[in-house]
């Protein structure tokens, strides 16, 4: 692999691996770890990736995986905001309430949701990425939302 090929995808992708392990860990140190792992791997791997589309779907397929197996060997864990423009926010209990929605959810859940409206996937290319039915990804979106909004209400 070539050091300015490696270089430029970590400036390009590197803050939506990040986002997308924060999202699932609710812990930045661990997401930090993940990050690291992820771009090993890509250092380690000898795959041709087809397109940018391709290396960018694969680097969010890692990083969920890692994410995921983190989480489940994690004991000890704190939550941080899932994106800096909502912690940024001036109504911190509403920053507190979104916290707590989406900590309620499952990782899965969590993961469609970031990358469906944080990072502007569809759920036709989100379904690609996470290896999963289209109409698994769009129940599971739907159930995200409606128990979101339910606790949101209940606040």
């Amino acid at each position: 692999m070539h050091e300015k090929f490696f270089n430029d995808t970590i400036a390009k992708y590197g803050d939506t691996v990040l986002r997308v392990a924060t999202s699932i860990t609710g812990n930045l140190t661990e997401a930090e770890d993940i990050f690291s792992d992820v771009f090993f791997v890509l250092w380690q791997s000898k795959k041709d990736f087809e397109s940018e589309e391709y290396l960018k779907a694969w680097l969010i397929r890692v990083a969920i995986n890692k994410a995921k197996n983190q989480k489940r060997l994690a004991s000890n864990r704190y939550n941080v905001e899932l994106n800096e423009a909502i912690a940024a926010s001036k109504d911190k209990e509403v920053i507190s309430d979104i916290d707590e929605a989406m900590s309620r959810l499952e990782d899965v859940e969590k993961a469609i949701l970031y990358l469906h409206y944080f990072e502007g996937y569809s759920f036709v290319e989100i379904a690609k990425m996470m290896d999963l039915p289209d109409a698994t990804v769009r129940s599971k979106a739907k159930r995200a939302r409606e128990a979101m909004k339910e606790f949101l209400s209940e606040e």
